[in-house]
């Protein structure tokens, strides 16, 4: 796997061993970003960070600070690897590392973000997103911010993600053979 665009371009990442990590392929990774537009200065959050290479890509694009949210240490060591790798290519962002599991708000809520992006399990990814876009703590430190959440490829999982209630924009797009949920945060 590797960086796609901006000051690392071409870096090569590691990628956690086992099946705990599938992380969003390169098309998808550039499309999306590409679809986003100008990342310069912003605050990025990553759930469900896996090897951290969405927040490594928007940080070799400019963004301001990323923090990466992930359960595994094993996963979190990778992902420190991953920084140190991205900074050596001369990218001047903020990277944070936080342990802990994404769906427990007050781990991260003291974290501003313009973009939060999530790709958590497949097989729980539409409880983790209902479960966390419906937590008034959730939509009371990111409102206003952008959610980027990756759809499971698996057959039906788009429905989970449909008229989701706490968003009035919220839209299902398919950027590089990969879906994603998109809107903006809001409180309900």
């Amino acid at each position: 796997m590797r960086i796609i665009a901006g000051k690392a371009r071409n870096l090569e990442l590691n990628v956690p061993e086992g099946m705990g990590v599938r992380p969003t392929s390169g098309r998808g990774r550039k499309a999306l970003l590409d679809s986003l537009g100008d990342l310069t200065d912003a605050a990025v959050l990553d759930l469900f960070a896996g090897s951290g290479a969405f927040a490594l890509e928007c940080a070799s694009r400019g963004a301001a600070e990323v923090t990466l949210v992930e359960l595994s240490s094993a996963h979190l060591a990778v992902i420190r690897e991953n920084c140190l790798k991205v900074q050596r290519t001369g990218v001047e962002t903020q990277l944070n590392t936080l342990q802990g599991d994404a769906l427990a708000v007050s781990l991260y809520s003291h974290v501003a973000a313009d973009l939060i992006f999530a790709d958590p399990p497949y097989a729980e990814s539409g409880r983790f997103f209902r479960e966390l876009t419906l937590n008034p703590d959730f939509q009371s430190a990111f409102e206003g911010a952008l959610l980027v959440w990756e759809i499971p490829d698996t057959p039906g999982a788009r429905g989970d993600f449909i008229n989701a209630e706490a968003f009035d924009d919220g839209t299902l797009r398919n950027l590089g053979g990969v879906w994603f949920f998109i809107g903006t945060v809001k409180k309900l």
